[in-house]
């Protein structure tokens, strides 16, 4: 064979992987591939009684529909207590809103407990598994957006945990109204978030692979 016609044996392999790759990304594209994408990262386990209930703090979630879902669990009799995690917001603790935000629905006060955790996703993990040992909470219902839910399922699994007192973690996915999960693609604000989830799960499995630190944090 020629030079001439190894030459158009070579762009006609070149071609045909080009198109290949043109007919997968279009079929990434189509809305049906793109729903799939946002399906892999819903998890769910089934609930059952727990010793309490965690609330992760989503900026987000500026209705409070998380806490209205943890408040339903614990009406439900999953759970006697609700823990949170605290932040600030112009001026006031995550707490102090969520409490207003309990006994509006008639729960007292003394049932929403907070846990004040820094670090980075992993690092929070790992130090809110070892803040409710230390209060002898060892079953818990999280509950949690569904975009994040696969992402806390990984966080909070018992297998790796290197606080020794993992505990068992079962996850509750909330669909909640601000994340279009049929066309996420569509809404600025669900593409940022799947953007997010897909930028904390490959941190997840970088730092899963080479091992990470632990920071301190308080309750309350």
């Amino acid at each position: 064979m020629g030079k001439s016609e190894k030459g158009r044996a070579g762009c006609g392999c070149l071609l045909f992987i080009l198109i290949v790759c043109m007919v997968f990304a279009g079929a990434l594209m189509h809305p049906v591939s793109l729903r799939l994408i946002a399906g892999r990262f819903l998890y769910a386990d089934k609930v059952v009684p727990c010793d309490a209930i965690f609330v992760p703090r989503f900026e987000e979630d500026r209705s409070g529909e998380v806490y209205t879902e943890a408040f339903r669990e614990y009406w439900a009799g999953t759970a006697k207590a609700v823990w949170i995690e605290n932040d600030r917001v112009f001026g006031f603790t995550m707490k102090d809103i969520v409490v207003k935000m309990a006994n509006a629905r008639g729960i007292k006060e003394n049932t929403i407990k907070a846990l004040d955790v820094e670090g980075d996703d992993e690092v929070k993990a790992e130090k809110v598994k070892e803040m409710l040992a230390r209060h002898g909470v060892r079953k818990v219902l999280i509950v949690v957006p569904a975009y994040a839910s696969r992402r806390f399922h990984l966080l909070y699994g018992s297998e790796g945990s290197r606080s020794g007192k993992a505990g068992f973690f079962l996850v509750k996915p909330v669909d909640v109204p601000y994340f279009k999960a049929d066309k996420w693609w569509k809404s600025d604000l669900s593409r940022a978030l799947m953007e997010h989830e897909v930028y904390e799960l490959g941190l997840y499995y970088v730092n899963h692979f080479r091992g990470g630190k632990k920071e301190s944090g308080t309750e309350k």
